[in-house]
């Protein structure tokens, strides 16, 4: 279950700004917002310590790091060893993303891979592992959309709030 929000609106319009340029100055933000540097360093503290803000990290160009291809690898574990399972995937580089999820499989995994033949390696590495019992790959043909940012919700009208 998810925690519940104490963000009020200028944690939200402050978490809006870092979304947009998260290498945006506290100054530059409290200018923008029409508040002082001083509030703004505050609110970004407090979300830190809270876990609202994470981290922050650079959006890097998979492409032109030479990961070329993308997939999505549904993964069926044996029983009473999911964790065990997505641990060990998720030490991995190319392992971008694990989910438990519902269905006809267990794990959710999203990798990033070099070419064809890396994929290869992997899925069959993977299926090494005597407590996956089998997984279903998907090559990603096209990205529509691939956005890491979370949306910061205005509370009134439940929409997505972006800058310009």
């Amino acid at each position: 279950m998810g925690r519940s929000s104490t963000l009020d609106e200028l944690d939200r319009a402050i978490l809006e700004e870092l979304n947009v340029d998260a290498r945006r100055s506290h100054r530059e933000i409290a200018r923008r917002l029409e508040v002082s540097p001083t509030t703004v360093v505050h609110r970004v503290l407090r979300m830190e310590r809270e876990g609202v803000i994470r981290g922050y990290v650079p959006l890097l160009d998979d492409e032109a790091l030479g990961f070329d291809l993308t997939a999505t690898i549904g993964i069926r574990i044996s029983k009473g060893k999911l964790r065990e399972v997505e641990e060990r995937l998720a030490r991995d580089g190319r392992a971008y993303l694990i989910y438990d999820v519902t269905g006809d499989f267990d794990a959710l995994l999203i990798g990033r891979f070099q070419d064809r033949r890396d994929l290869d390696r992997f899925v069959k590495h993977a299926l090494q592992d005597p407590n996956i019992e089998r997984t279903n790959t998907q090559v990603v043909l096209n990205r529509v959309k691939e956005d890491r940012r979370v949306p910061v919700r205005s509370r009134g009208n439940g929409r997505a709030v972006r800058n310009p």
